[in-house]
């Protein structure tokens, strides 16, 4: 559904004094218009009735988001602060404090620098929810930027806070069946999966057919190394096809690293690419979507959201063998073909056999579809949240 975005800047003070607030999501990590917190569960919640506010921290002002006539999500911005260890703890005290003053029903926070100021929320009147995308503190062994020396360190003690400050809340929201067991073994009194599927489009994929560019395949998302970033761009100067590339660099030195490889000349680099342009921007245009994650603690279990929004979008998939959800949905569903992440070659070689195969090709394209509008979609997820915050 379009939204609508109001012309009208609000300042907090008079948010808060004007509006009678009953669910608060807070996140200072995630963009505003996060696909999970934003689009799924901040717009379901507020075309199911709720009146719902988000706290962010991105510097971008005020502002109220008009769904329809009867429904809205206001957004409250605490300003940013760039130094990443600085913001930590200098966004969150400054989120905490602003929900603190909303008084709400429920507040649902979306980040683990936030696990101890969720559990100072918690109070009789009120409910707490924690929403774990990830495994965090596997996350924390994977991140490129924290020295060797801090990752067992910070894994420690953000399992240990998890352990601590998720049994002083109300519950917790997991994005898997693996993380949600996690916490049930910590023995945490509430927690429910509710899946990053992605929301049906409402366009008509039959109507982009003629948009796509011969021999070009896609991947978006974060362009980290353990990405396979390097490895998509290796395979798709093999396989001889153009790889549109949507996503920011985390790294402005991996960035100038690819750019000087001689396969970068395959590459279209689109940058970051808003939600609601994805399939405009890129899907449209590709003939395939890659997933090749390399294999690791946080990505072995996940749900990839880019996995999901390919299929509904009828793109036949390439995936990594080492991410199981994947794995099993291409075994099951016969929408694509499993690689080898590592083997560019293996990688190239799959590529080909999809791009030089039209049946094949839209064999899996319908069987994806079909399995994302039937099965995989956020409507299924969307009853189950609702009923939560009901209960």
């Amino acid at each position: 559904m379009q939204t609508e975005r109001s012309s009208i800047q609000y300042s907090t003070k008079n948010l808060i004094m004007s509006c009678k607030l009953k669910v608060v999501h807070v996140t200072t990590i995630h963009k505003r218009f996060d696909s999970r917190i934003y689009h799924k569960e901040c717009c379901s919640l507020a075309r199911a009735g709720f009146d719902v506010s988000l706290i962010v921290s991105d510097d971008k002002m005020n502002e109220v988001i008009t769904l329809n006539e009867e429904s809205s999500v206001k957004i409250l911005d605490i300003g940013v602060e760039k130094n990443r260890f600085k913001k930590l703890f200098t966004s969150s005290y400054k989120a905490y404090r602003l929900a603190k003053r909303l008084r709400a029903d429920v507040y649902h926070f979306h980040d683990p620098d936030f696990l101890i100021f969720g559990a100072l929320l918690k109070n009789k009147n009120n409910r707490v929810f924690f929403d774990s995308h990830e495994d965090f503190p596997a996350l924390m062994k994977q991140r490129d930027y924290i020295p060797d020396y801090l990752r067992t360190l910070l894994f420690l003690i953000t399992t240990i806070l998890e352990k601590v400050c998720t049994k002083r809340i109300s519950g917790v929201f997991t994005a898997t069946d693996n993380i949600r067991d996690k916490f049930l073994g910590y023995g945490v009194s509430f927690a429910r999966t509710i899946k990053n599927y992605p929301i049906i489009p409402i366009y008509n994929n039959e109507e982009q057919t003629n948009n796509k560019l011969d021999n070009t395949i896609c991947y978006v998302g974060g362009l980290v190394p353990i990405r396979g970033v390097k490895e998509m761009v290796i395979a798709s100067y093999k396989a001889g096809v153009k790889l549109l590339l949507a996503g920011p660099f985390d790294s402005e030195q991996y960035h100038k690293e690819l750019e000087a490889m001689k396969e970068w000349e395959c590459v279209e680099y689109l940058g970051f690419v808003p939600h609601d342009k994805i399939e405009e921007i890129v899907y449209s245009k590709a003939n395939i979507g890659l997933v090749v994650l390399h294999d690791a603690p946080n990505h072995r279990n996940s749900i990839p959201i880019k996995f999901l929004e390919y299929m509904s979008s009828g793109l036949p998939i390439i995936a990594s063998k080492d991410i199981l959800f994947c794995k099993e949905v291409i075994e099951e569903v016969k929408c694509g073909i499993i690689v080898d992440p590592l083997s560019t070659d293996e990688i190239a070689k799959a590529i080909n056999t999809i791009i030089n195969d039209r049946s094949l090709a839209k064999d899996m394209s319908q069987r994806g579809k079909n399995a994302a509008i039937n099965i995989y979609n956020w409507q299924a997820e969307e009853k189950k949240l609702i009923e939560t915050y009901k209960s």
